[in-house]
Protein backbone atom coordinates (compact mmCIF):
# COMPACT_ATOMS: atom_id res chain seq x y z
CA UNK A 1 0.00 0.00 0.00
CA UNK A 2 1.64 3.34 -1.05
CA UNK A 3 1.15 5.40 2.23
CA UNK A 4 1.47 8.98 0.49
CA UNK A 5 -1.31 7.75 -1.85
CA UNK A 6 -3.36 10.99 -2.01
CA UNK A 7 -6.61 9.03 -2.01
CA UNK A 8 -5.67 7.96 1.67
CA UNK A 9 -5.36 11.53 3.14
CA UNK A 10 -7.02 14.42 0.98
CA UNK A 11 -10.86 15.29 -0.57
CA UNK A 12 -12.21 12.54 -3.41
CA UNK A 13 -11.02 13.41 -7.08
CA UNK A 14 -8.20 15.81 -6.03
CA UNK A 15 -4.17 15.62 -5.64
CA UNK A 16 -1.15 16.62 -3.79
CA UNK A 17 -0.43 18.95 -6.38
CA UNK A 18 -4.16 20.74 -6.53
CA UNK A 19 -3.78 20.77 -2.65
CA UNK A 20 -0.62 22.59 -2.53
CA UNK A 21 -1.90 25.48 -5.40
CA UNK A 22 -5.08 25.89 -3.72
CA UNK A 23 -3.83 26.43 -0.13
CA UNK A 24 -0.48 27.92 -1.28
CA UNK A 25 1.71 26.40 0.60
CA UNK A 26 4.07 23.41 0.61
CA UNK A 27 3.28 19.81 2.04
CA UNK A 28 6.92 19.01 3.13
CA UNK A 29 7.26 22.30 5.11
CA UNK A 30 6.22 20.99 8.36
CA UNK A 31 8.46 17.98 8.07
CA UNK A 32 11.59 20.39 8.02
CA UNK A 33 10.61 21.51 11.56
CA UNK A 34 12.24 18.61 13.13
CA UNK A 35 15.69 19.90 11.45
CA UNK A 36 14.83 23.36 12.97
CA UNK A 37 14.23 21.75 16.72
CA UNK A 38 18.33 21.94 16.72
CA UNK A 39 18.48 25.10 16.51
CA UNK A 40 15.54 26.04 18.62
CA UNK A 41 17.41 23.50 21.18
CA UNK A 42 20.93 25.82 20.30
CA UNK A 43 18.64 28.92 21.04
CA UNK A 44 17.00 27.55 24.26
CA UNK A 45 20.31 27.20 26.01
CA UNK A 46 21.48 30.21 25.26
CA UNK A 47 18.32 31.83 26.17
CA UNK A 48 18.55 30.19 29.63
CA UNK A 49 22.12 31.05 30.02
CA UNK A 50 22.06 34.88 29.31
CA UNK A 51 18.77 35.61 29.86
CA UNK A 52 17.20 33.07 32.40
CA UNK A 53 20.67 33.31 34.82
CA UNK A 54 20.54 36.89 34.99
CA UNK A 55 17.14 37.14 35.75
CA UNK A 56 17.34 34.80 38.28
CA UNK A 57 19.76 35.97 39.97
CA UNK A 58 18.07 39.46 39.66
CA UNK A 59 15.19 38.00 41.51
CA UNK A 60 16.88 36.13 44.46
CA UNK A 61 16.78 32.34 43.11
CA UNK A 62 20.21 31.98 42.58
CA UNK A 63 23.15 33.61 44.60
CA UNK A 64 26.94 33.36 43.41
CA UNK A 65 28.51 34.97 40.10
CA UNK A 66 26.26 34.79 37.39
CA UNK A 67 28.79 34.96 34.51
CA UNK A 68 29.90 32.04 36.27
CA UNK A 69 27.05 30.30 36.37
CA UNK A 70 26.06 30.93 32.69
CA UNK A 71 29.18 29.49 31.57
CA UNK A 72 28.45 26.70 33.86
CA UNK A 73 25.61 26.19 32.20
CA UNK A 74 26.41 26.02 28.58
CA UNK A 75 29.05 23.86 29.08
CA UNK A 76 27.26 21.19 30.74
CA UNK A 77 25.03 22.51 33.29
CA UNK A 78 22.46 22.48 30.89
CA UNK A 79 22.42 18.25 31.62
CA UNK A 80 22.41 18.62 35.15
CA UNK A 81 19.69 17.85 37.83
CA UNK A 82 20.06 21.10 39.91
CA UNK A 83 17.84 23.49 41.08
CA UNK A 84 18.77 26.04 39.18
CA UNK A 85 18.23 23.34 36.04
CA UNK A 86 14.21 22.97 36.90
CA UNK A 87 14.03 26.78 37.32
CA UNK A 88 15.56 27.47 34.19
CA UNK A 89 13.59 24.88 31.98
CA UNK A 90 10.47 26.51 33.63
CA UNK A 91 11.47 30.07 32.16
CA UNK A 92 11.91 28.67 29.11
CA UNK A 93 9.14 27.17 28.78
CA UNK A 94 7.10 30.39 30.47
CA UNK A 95 9.01 32.41 27.72
CA UNK A 96 7.85 30.80 25.03
CA UNK A 97 4.11 30.43 25.66
CA UNK A 98 3.56 33.81 26.74
CA UNK A 99 4.93 35.02 23.10
CA UNK A 100 3.49 32.19 21.23
CA UNK A 101 0.61 32.83 22.90
CA UNK A 102 0.43 36.42 22.22
CA UNK A 103 1.69 35.89 18.58
CA UNK A 104 -1.32 33.47 18.21
CA UNK A 105 -4.38 36.27 19.45
CA UNK A 106 -1.93 38.60 17.55
CA UNK A 107 -2.58 36.55 13.90
CA UNK A 108 -5.66 35.00 14.41
CA UNK A 109 -7.84 38.16 15.90
CA UNK A 110 -9.09 39.43 12.14
CA UNK A 111 -9.62 35.42 10.99
CA UNK A 112 -13.16 34.19 10.38
CA UNK A 113 -12.71 31.03 12.22
CA UNK A 114 -11.55 32.35 15.60
CA UNK A 115 -15.01 33.65 15.94
CA UNK A 116 -16.80 30.87 13.89
CA UNK A 117 -15.24 27.32 14.02
CA UNK A 118 -17.28 26.09 10.72
CA UNK A 119 -15.06 28.29 9.07
CA UNK A 120 -12.29 25.94 9.60
CA UNK A 121 -14.19 24.02 6.86
CA UNK A 122 -16.22 26.16 4.80
CA UNK A 123 -14.36 26.47 1.42
CA UNK A 124 -12.18 23.56 2.22
CA UNK A 125 -9.51 22.68 0.83
CA UNK A 126 -8.99 26.53 -0.91
CA UNK A 127 -7.88 27.91 2.10
CA UNK A 128 -4.99 29.89 1.54
CA UNK A 129 -2.46 29.70 4.71
CA UNK A 130 -1.06 33.31 5.21
CA UNK A 131 2.63 33.91 5.86
CA UNK A 132 2.05 34.88 9.56
CA UNK A 133 -0.12 31.65 10.03
CA UNK A 134 2.73 29.54 8.53
CA UNK A 135 5.22 31.03 11.01
CA UNK A 136 3.18 30.10 14.05
CA UNK A 137 2.81 26.75 12.89
CA UNK A 138 6.33 26.34 11.94
CA UNK A 139 7.40 27.44 15.39
CA UNK A 140 5.24 25.86 17.14
CA UNK A 141 6.19 22.56 15.76
CA UNK A 142 10.18 23.44 16.12
CA UNK A 143 9.23 23.80 19.59
CA UNK A 144 7.67 20.86 19.98
CA UNK A 145 10.21 19.02 18.18
CA UNK A 146 12.50 20.33 20.69
CA UNK A 147 10.37 19.43 23.69
CA UNK A 148 10.74 15.70 22.72
CA UNK A 149 14.72 15.56 22.03
CA UNK A 150 14.99 17.68 24.84
CA UNK A 151 12.99 15.48 27.35
CA UNK A 152 15.64 13.16 28.06
CA UNK A 153 18.22 15.49 29.01
CA UNK A 154 15.47 17.78 31.23
CA UNK A 155 14.67 17.17 34.89
CA UNK A 156 12.61 13.88 34.60
CA UNK A 157 8.93 15.02 35.84
CA UNK A 158 6.30 12.21 37.38
CA UNK A 159 4.69 12.47 34.33
CA UNK A 160 7.34 11.80 32.50
CA UNK A 161 5.55 9.45 29.97
CA UNK A 162 2.08 11.34 29.68
CA UNK A 163 4.59 14.42 28.39
CA UNK A 164 5.87 12.00 25.96
CA UNK A 165 3.01 10.86 24.62
CA UNK A 166 1.63 14.32 24.42
CA UNK A 167 4.26 15.06 22.37
CA UNK A 168 3.94 12.60 20.28
CA UNK A 169 1.05 13.30 19.63
CA UNK A 170 0.73 16.71 19.14
CA UNK A 171 3.40 16.35 16.29
CA UNK A 172 1.32 13.93 14.46
CA UNK A 173 -1.39 16.20 15.03
CA UNK A 174 0.07 19.37 13.58
CA UNK A 175 2.27 17.30 11.08
CA UNK A 176 -1.35 15.89 9.94
CA UNK A 177 -3.06 18.75 9.79
CA UNK A 178 -0.67 20.18 7.55
CA UNK A 179 -0.23 18.07 5.09
CA UNK A 180 -4.12 18.30 4.41
CA UNK A 181 -4.62 21.83 5.26
CA UNK A 182 -6.49 21.48 8.42
CA UNK A 183 -4.32 24.68 9.73
CA UNK A 184 -7.03 26.58 10.83
CA UNK A 185 -8.81 24.00 13.01
CA UNK A 186 -4.90 23.46 14.21
CA UNK A 187 -4.15 26.93 14.86
CA UNK A 188 -7.54 26.96 17.03
CA UNK A 189 -5.87 24.04 19.29
CA UNK A 190 -2.83 25.84 19.73
CA UNK A 191 -4.28 29.04 20.63
CA UNK A 192 -6.19 27.58 23.36
CA UNK A 193 -3.95 25.10 24.93
CA UNK A 194 -1.04 27.67 24.85
CA UNK A 195 -2.95 29.90 27.58
CA UNK A 196 -3.24 27.33 30.32
CA UNK A 197 0.36 26.65 29.95
CA UNK A 198 1.58 30.16 30.44
CA UNK A 199 -0.07 30.39 33.60
CA UNK A 200 1.14 26.96 34.89
CA UNK A 201 4.73 27.86 34.18
CA UNK A 202 4.54 31.26 35.56
CA UNK A 203 2.79 29.99 38.85
CA UNK A 204 5.70 27.16 39.24
CA UNK A 205 8.68 30.31 38.60
CA UNK A 206 6.40 32.19 41.29
CA UNK A 207 6.68 28.85 43.24
CA UNK A 208 10.09 28.38 43.19
CA UNK A 209 10.92 31.69 44.47
CA UNK A 210 9.39 30.86 47.59
CA UNK A 211 8.81 34.17 48.98
CA UNK A 212 5.28 35.03 47.18
CA UNK A 213 2.39 32.76 48.89
CA UNK A 214 -0.83 34.76 47.66
CA UNK A 215 0.71 35.44 44.48
CA UNK A 216 1.42 31.67 44.12
CA UNK A 217 -2.34 31.20 45.04
CA UNK A 218 -3.30 33.67 42.62
CA UNK A 219 -1.42 31.72 39.64
CA UNK A 220 -3.21 28.51 40.16
CA UNK A 221 -6.61 30.53 40.11
CA UNK A 222 -5.65 31.71 37.03
CA UNK A 223 -4.18 28.36 35.46
CA UNK A 224 -7.52 26.55 36.98
CA UNK A 225 -9.77 28.92 35.50
CA UNK A 226 -8.11 28.77 32.08
CA UNK A 227 -7.62 24.93 32.20
CA UNK A 228 -11.11 24.39 32.35
CA UNK A 229 -12.17 26.99 30.03
CA UNK A 230 -10.27 26.19 27.35
CA UNK A 231 -9.01 22.70 27.92
CA UNK A 232 -12.15 21.21 29.17
CA UNK A 233 -15.04 23.36 27.91
CA UNK A 234 -13.66 25.62 24.55
CA UNK A 235 -11.63 22.22 23.25
CA UNK A 236 -14.12 19.48 23.52
CA UNK A 237 -17.05 21.60 23.25
CA UNK A 238 -16.19 23.55 20.43
CA UNK A 239 -13.15 22.36 18.69
CA UNK A 240 -13.87 18.42 18.98
CA UNK A 241 -17.86 18.52 18.06
CA UNK A 242 -17.01 20.49 14.98
CA UNK A 243 -14.40 18.01 14.00
CA UNK A 244 -17.10 15.19 14.21
CA UNK A 245 -20.32 17.22 13.20
CA UNK A 246 -19.54 19.99 10.73
CA UNK A 247 -16.21 18.85 9.15
CA UNK A 248 -17.73 15.95 7.19
CA UNK A 249 -21.72 17.95 6.05
CA UNK A 250 -19.12 21.23 4.81
CA UNK A 251 -16.82 19.42 3.39
CA UNK A 252 -17.35 15.90 1.42
CA UNK A 253 -21.32 15.17 3.16
CA UNK A 254 -21.05 11.47 2.34
CA UNK A 255 -18.25 10.81 4.66
CA UNK A 256 -18.72 8.98 7.33
CA UNK A 257 -16.57 9.60 10.56
CA UNK A 258 -17.24 6.16 11.83
CA UNK A 259 -16.74 3.99 8.89
CA UNK A 260 -13.10 3.03 9.18
CA UNK A 261 -12.81 1.29 5.74
CA UNK A 262 -13.64 4.34 4.13
CA UNK A 263 -11.46 6.77 2.25
CA UNK A 264 -9.42 9.28 3.16
CA UNK A 265 -8.40 7.55 6.37
CA UNK A 266 -5.80 11.07 7.83
CA UNK A 267 -9.16 12.70 8.40
CA UNK A 268 -10.52 10.40 10.37
CA UNK A 269 -6.68 10.01 12.36
CA UNK A 270 -7.13 13.61 13.42
CA UNK A 271 -10.60 13.23 14.93
CA UNK A 272 -8.79 10.59 16.96
CA UNK A 273 -5.89 12.60 17.89
CA UNK A 274 -8.15 15.21 19.03
CA UNK A 275 -9.64 13.17 21.33
CA UNK A 276 -6.28 11.45 22.85
CA UNK A 277 -5.19 15.10 23.76
CA UNK A 278 -8.54 15.44 25.49
CA UNK A 279 -8.15 12.09 27.71
CA UNK A 280 -4.87 13.29 28.76
CA UNK A 281 -6.77 16.33 29.70
CA UNK A 282 -9.09 14.34 31.78
CA UNK A 283 -6.06 12.81 33.20
CA UNK A 284 -4.10 16.11 34.01
CA UNK A 285 -7.24 17.03 35.14
CA UNK A 286 -7.33 14.22 37.75
CA UNK A 287 -3.58 15.31 39.28
CA UNK A 288 -5.47 18.76 39.42
CA UNK A 289 -8.33 17.53 41.66
CA UNK A 290 -5.53 16.12 44.01
CA UNK A 291 -4.02 19.31 44.04
CA UNK A 292 -6.80 21.39 44.60
CA UNK A 293 -7.58 19.02 48.04
CA UNK A 294 -4.21 19.62 49.14
CA UNK A 295 -4.28 23.22 48.61
CA UNK A 296 -7.73 23.79 50.54
CA UNK A 297 -5.45 21.62 53.14
CA UNK A 298 -2.48 23.53 53.41
CA UNK A 299 -3.14 26.45 51.91
CA UNK A 300 -0.55 27.03 49.33
CA UNK A 301 -1.01 25.56 45.69
CA UNK A 302 1.78 22.93 44.73
CA UNK A 303 3.32 22.39 41.61
CA UNK A 304 0.61 20.30 39.27
CA UNK A 305 3.10 18.54 37.28
CA UNK A 306 6.31 17.86 39.93
CA UNK A 307 9.61 16.73 38.56
CA UNK A 308 10.70 13.42 40.45
CA UNK A 309 12.86 15.25 42.92
CA UNK A 310 10.25 17.99 43.93
CA UNK A 311 7.57 15.99 44.50
CA UNK A 312 9.40 13.54 46.96
CA UNK A 313 10.50 16.98 48.61
CA UNK A 314 7.25 18.39 48.92
CA UNK A 315 5.92 14.55 50.20
CA UNK A 316 8.65 15.06 53.07
CA UNK A 317 7.19 18.44 54.08
CA UNK A 318 3.99 17.37 54.03
CA UNK A 319 5.42 14.80 56.41
CA UNK A 320 7.67 16.81 59.29
CA UNK A 321 4.43 19.79 58.68
CA UNK A 322 1.66 16.45 60.19
CA UNK A 323 4.13 15.07 62.25
CA UNK A 324 4.47 18.67 64.03
CA UNK A 325 0.79 19.16 64.19
CA UNK A 326 0.42 15.78 65.84
CA UNK A 327 2.88 16.53 68.41
CA UNK A 328 1.15 19.89 68.93
CA UNK A 329 -2.23 18.21 69.47
CA UNK A 330 -0.85 15.89 72.14
CA UNK A 331 0.87 18.53 74.26
CA UNK A 332 -2.59 20.40 74.09
CA UNK A 333 -4.23 17.05 75.31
Amino acid sequence: MDVLNARYWIKENMTWAQYEDAGDYSVLDIFRTLYWAFPMLVFRLFWEACVGIPLSHLFGYNKGPWLANSTQHIFGGFARNTRQKRVLECFWRFSFYTAAWIYGIFVLWDKPWLWDVKECWIGYPFHEIPRSVWWYYTLEATFYYSLLLGAFFDVRRSDFWQLIFHHVVTLGLLSASWAINFVRVGTLVLVSHDIADVFLEGGKLVRYAGKHKMLTNVCFVLFMSSWILTRLTYYPLIVIRSAFFDAADLIQPDYQIFNPLQVPYVPRLIIIMLVALFLLHIFWTYIIGKIVVRTIQEGEAADVRSDSEDEAEEQEVRRKRLTKTKQQTKKED
